[in-house]
């Protein structure tokens, strides 16, 4: 949920970039655009500040060719630095006792596997938060673009990001302010081994925004990772 939170603060720094850098392209007044971008900027930083007042349930699934391998679920909630604390729900699955030359080619496995996903993480941070100078490098180059969807809906897409053919995507409701989708599709060495994040984002009740998903896919390791958050309850302060 960490991450989420940088995401938020992200997409409201590439939502002022952008949408002041189309406001300009199309001649409108500059007290115009820099109202429009201080609101989308107030708008981001209270739904943070009401998303701080919640606890929630997460739900942790992580799949290796198609079978779930691992689940864990946690209660999670803000702590007084704005870092999330988690507190375990689920028991962890006994772990089978393993033997000899067995359990040297798993060890070795497990390790290899941990080794490539973490810099599948460090790929990704990469994307997230977005760097501004990038952001801005891709606007000036004129592989930004900015699509109206149905519904008020907004579209920011960003080609050449970080690596050649790679695209980080932005769904907005450009009306509420509020993030609807954040997409990266990328690759780690080689084009074929392609790495998807997506992110879903849900509204409750009282229009606090907040990621109901987020779904890493590894797909030359065929691994997802299925990260769900619900039951989310104001917290009495």
């Amino acid at each position: 949920m960490k991450r989420t939170r940088i995401i938020v603060v992200s997409v409201a720094l590439v939502g002022c970039l952008v949408f002041g850098t189309v406001a300009n392209a199309q001649d409108d007044p500059k007290q115009a655009a820099q109202q429009k971008v201080a609101a989308f900027k107030q708008s981001m930083a209270e739904n943070q500040k009401a998303l701080l007042q919640y606890g929630w349930t997460e739900n942790t699934q992580l799949s290796l060719k198609g079978e779930v391998k691992s689940t864990k679920v946690e209660q999670c909630r803000y702590g007084p630095d704005g870092k999330v604390q988690k507190t375990p729900l689920s028991t962890p699955p006994e772990k089978k006792e393993m033997r000899g030359l067995k359990k040297r080619v798993v060890e070795k496995k497990t390790d290899e596997m941990k080794d490539y996903m973490e810099r599948v993480v460090a790929l990704i941070h990469q994307y997230v938060p977005p760097k501004p100078e990038l952001i801005k490098a891709d606007v000036a180059g004129g592989k930004a673009s900015v699509t109206p969807l149905n519904a008020g809906a907004v579209q920011l897409q960003f080609k050449d990001f970080v690596k050649p053919g790679d695209v980080v995507t932005i769904t907005v409701d450009s009306a509420a302010k509020l993030i609807s989708k954040f997409n990266v599709d990328t690759y780690m060495d080689e084009e074929k081994e392609k790495v998807a994040l997506a992110v879903d984002f849900q509204t409750l009740p009282d229009g606090t925004n907040y990621a109901a998903s987020k779904k890493l896919d590894v797909t030359a390791k065929q691994i997802i990772v299925d990260i769900t958050a619900s039951n989310f309850q104001k917290i009495a302060q």
